[in-house]
């Protein structure tokens, strides 16, 4: 054990021992009842925090101050800092062993890796410990986990048992006491600030209902527990690092569900709810073993339960789905929840220590689970990419290969979450043509499916229409490759390859020598839209090109497609040299090539005076948000614009919008949501901002919105003749059958109008999209308003009901038209799901800066009517 220092600090919390004696003892005989054996100089939750555990809510900085408390006073604690989140929050990971563990900590860490790697000879595991992952809160306002982190991490400091010796010496406890510290801070102070004394167990009291956005997700409002695959966010991409530098053997997932719930732990849905490349092992063996434990411990203390229903184990991204994908197994709880510190339910009172100790007994069990089955699990996760590289060799596809001509960036990011799971990463050696498709040498890389993380590359590469259930607590797929728009093929032939990739060169770019006549950037790259708010920022003024042309630059002959910014000097309200050095900050900021001409004249299409060329207005975006207002979809516009755009987005409160002036914006995005609280009045006021100029972009359920209001003039399809003969089912097979007509989110294929501006900076007309809703947009009358439609055969990958998919097949995706002297944008999907679809995310991005120019009279372009 360290050794106590008698600080002024150490006084003080002396002191609080002595006021709190009493009520912590009642607390250990309520949460450890049958344990006694506790270090006395260890000091519980409720000794360090001055409450007793679930009499309130604890803020993030207080489990880790806890949590550096133990670490400070003793030899079994290390605590780690793996990163910080957005609003600079240390994310932490206590690490609990034996304090001979510890001193030789970082062998046995790269010891226990030599599992995953099967060139090397099986490790001795005799004396090998197992590597337990405890997480908590990945939901911010699910609130029970977080105390049980704290109650837990003080169970294997202080006690003595001879069981929690053993277990310290056989394992390695990786406790992160919240995976997502904004959303708890934000829950926790919610609570707080609205608890009384005496709490109230009223379900309709203020406490017990968090205003939007509520705590469950991160700083952006994002569900952090769909983010382990798509790694979008700082929090998720420190997390997947930590984990990967431990590979842990057993991962529980600690969340809440509905009040009048019991308490949930895995297994899941046999099949139905399971992922087909996870080996039946995982869930037929290794989640059976946990589920013993955790049934005997909810057991001991009479605490209901259920197994085998609602939640599943499909998606890669959840965080107790993922450790499956790399030999471990990972494990879903969930505790009814009473959100606040008492609630009523359909049984009595639920109250927050009930749902505190439920967590802390199967958290407690998941280790002596592990521990006493250690080798099994270590076995497994050897067993596991053994089988992985075998499964690889099966596989009819030898290698994906996908490269991205124009957009350097997409093909970047793609490449680096590839690498970031550890997936191995080729380089193509020079150039081929792979079923039909041409790639290019430094553009292209090579996946081999016979690799350790197998797994993980077929669910991000592989398309999947043939699923075993219908009904999809989420998403039925995730193909990322779809996601980022790359082409990329499955080769049934062995492909050459060149180095191995361990991380990819740092991005560079030079400045363009000075113009006196203007500059030019590409649309296709990726960067490019955040170049241009920029320089839009730094008082730039730009234009877009309507048709391609060949320019002579400066570094000789390019060909520009249409969406091509150009940036003439004469035009500009700043001098040519202010505009010089924001060029040069521009590209050393962004990385981007940007060129000089010093003639309009073009080698070839329009020149760089055509009417085809419009001034390019800087966004003025005000997005509603608030009760009614689909947080998630919300939030990835907030986040799509801060991270990749670097551009401000005003939010404004749903309920405030009547008497909001919007004279200051010139474009409002409505995300997914109800907006049937909008008077007439207000709705009126809507449709005139647009007719004087303002562009409108919706998503989804709010373009449905627009158009029964006749802000748009686009039709929607029928539902399906609820006239027809009503077949009659049994009651049992409700859920399964009313749950398969909805569209639980798959992949579809658009044909995209390449030459609209919404679509500038596309190189092919064929596009995936990500579709989770019910709502069918029909083609526009007019022939050049359908920007995307759905293909007759649209279906790429997931589930969707025959009569659904009826509905997709030549619908539209996409629509375009103008309202007065303004443009409305209609999105049937969500281009930013999960802040992952680069492919699709450039149709808004293009909806914000050229929503201005599309100009259409009677069903013509302007520009055309003119010439």
């Amino acid at each position: 054990m360290k050794p106590f220092l008698p600080t002024y600090r150490a006084l003080l919390v002396l002191a609080a021992w002595t006021l709190t004696l009493v009520p912590a003892l009642a607390q250990s005989s309520y949460y450890f009842p049958k344990t006694k054996n506790f270090d006395a100089a260890i000091p519980t939750p409720e000794q360090f925090l001055g409450y007793g555990i679930g009499e309130r809510h604890s803020r993030y900085e207080q489990s880790v101050a806890y949590l550096k408390e133990l670490d400070r006073l003793s030899d079994k604690v290390k605590v780690q800092t793996i990163g910080f989140t957005y609003e600079l929050r240390p994310q932490v990971v206590a690490i609990i062993t034996s304090p001979e563990n510890h001193a030789r900590l970082e062998d046995i860490r790269k010891e226990h890796l030599q599992l995953a790697d099967v060139s090397k000879p099986l490790p001795n595991l005799a004396n090998a410990p197992v590597f337990v992952n405890l997480g908590y809160s990945v939901h911010g306002n699910e609130a029970s986990s977080l105390e049980a982190s704290l109650l837990t991490a003080y169970y294997y400091t202080a006690n003595q048992d001879p069981e929690t010796q053993r277990a310290l010496k056989e394992a390695v406890i990786l406790l992160d006491p919240a995976h997502n510290p904004d959303g708890r801070d934000r829950h926790a102070n919610w609570i707080n600030v609205h608890q009384s004394d005496p709490s109230v167990a009223d379900p309709a009291d203020w406490e017990h209902h968090e205003v939007w956005p509520g705590g469950r997700g991160n700083h952006y409002w994002f569900d952090l527990n769909r983010d382990w695959l798509p790694i979008a966010h700082v929090e998720s991409r420190n997390r997947l690092k930590f984990y990967h530098e431990w590979l842990p053997n057993v991962v529980i997932d600690f969340h809440e569900m509905g009040t009048n719930s019991t308490y949930y732990f895995e297994p899941s849905k046999p099949y139905g709810s399971e992922n087909y490349l996870v080996p039946r092992s995982t869930y037929d063996n290794l989640n059976v073993i946990i589920a013993k434990y955790h049934a005997a411990a909810l057991d001991e203390i009479g605490s209901l339960y259920f197994t085998k229903e609602q939640y599943d184990n499909i998606y890669p991204g959840y965080g107790s789905t993922y450790p499956d994908f790399q030999g471990g197994v990972g494990i879903t709880t969930e505790q009814a929840s009473s959100r606040g510190n008492r609630q009523e339910n359909s049984t009595g009172v639920l109250t927050f220590a009930f749902g505190i100790r439920n967590h802390l007994s199967t958290g407690l069990a998941t280790v002596k689970g592990a521990v006493e089955n250690r080798e099994t699990f270590l076995k497994h996760q050897r067993e596991f990419y053994k089988s992985g590289l075998a499964d690889g060799r099966q596989n009819p596809v030898k290698a994906y290969v996908y490269g991205e001509k124009y957009d350097a960036t997409r093909l970047r990011n793609f490449t680096e979450l590839l690498l970031a799971h550890k997936i191995e990463v080729y380089e193509l050696p020079g150039n081929q043509t792979i079923n039909g498709t041409a790639f290019e040498k430094g553009k292209t890389f090579v996946v081999p499916t016979e690799q350790p993380q197998y797994r993980l590359v077929e669910s991000i590469f592989a398309k999947n229409t043939n699923l075993p259930d219908s009904v999809f607590y989420d998403a039925s797929t995730w193909t990322l490759a779809l996601a980022y728009g790359l082409p990329h093929v499955g080769a049934t032939k062995p492909v050459n390859r060149g180095n191995k990739l361990t991380s990819l060169p740092a991005l560079t770019a030079a400045a363009p020598p000075k113009s006196n006549y203007a500059y030019l950037l590409d649309w296709t790259d990726y960067n490019t839209a955040g170049a241009l708010y920029q320089l839009q920022s730094l008082g730039v003024t730009a234009q877009t090109a309507l048709k391609p042309f060949t320019a002579n630059t400066t570094a000789g002959a390019k060909d520009y497609l249409p969406g091509a910014i150009t940036i003439p000097v004469a035009s500009q309200k700043i001098s040519s040299d202010s505009l010089y050095k924001a060029i040069q900050k521009v590209v050393a900021d962004r990385k981007i090539k940007i060129a000089s001409v010093n003639s309009g004249f073009s080698a070839k299409g329009i020149d760089l005076g055509s009417s085809n060329i419009q001034t390019i207005r800087k966004p003025e975006a005000l997005m509603l948000v608030g009760t009614g207002v689909q947080g998630p979809e919300a939030g990835e516009v907030w986040f799509l614009l801060d991270s990749q755009l670097k551009m401000p987005i005003t939010k404004a409160e749903l309920s405030s919008f009547p008497r909001l002036s919007l004279a200051r914006y010139n474009t409002i995005v409505l995300v997914s949501g109800s907006y049937n609280s909008l008077d007439k009045n207000t709705v009126d006021k809507l449709k005139r901002w647009v007719t004087e100029g303002g562009t409108l972009i919706t998503f989804k359920t709010a373009s449905e919105w627009a158009i029964k209001q006749g802000i748009a003039n686009a039709r929607l399809i029928s539902p399906a003749d609820t006239a027809a003969k009503t077949v009659r089912q049994d009651y049992i097979n409700a859920r399964e059958l009313e749950g398969a007509k909805s569209v639980g989110g798959s992949i579809y294929q658009v044909d995209l109008d390449i030459t609209h501006p919404l679509a500038f900076g596309y190189t092919s007309r064929k596009l995936s999209v990500y579709r989770n809703s019910s709502v069918f947009l029909a083609p526009s009358k007019s022939s050049y308003e359908t920007v995307a439609q759905y293909t007759a055969n649209p279906l790429q990958s997931g589930y969707v009901s025959k009569a659904n998919l009826k509905k997709i097949a030549n619908s539209a995706s996409l629509l375009a038209q103008n309202q007065g002297q303004g443009t409305v944008v209609l999105f049937a999907d969500n281009p930013n799901f999960r802040g992952s679809w680069y492919g699709t995310n450039r149709l808004f991005f293009n909806a914000l800066f050229f929503g201005n120019i599309i100009k259409t009279v009677g069903g013509v372009p302007a520009a055309a009517e003119e010439e």
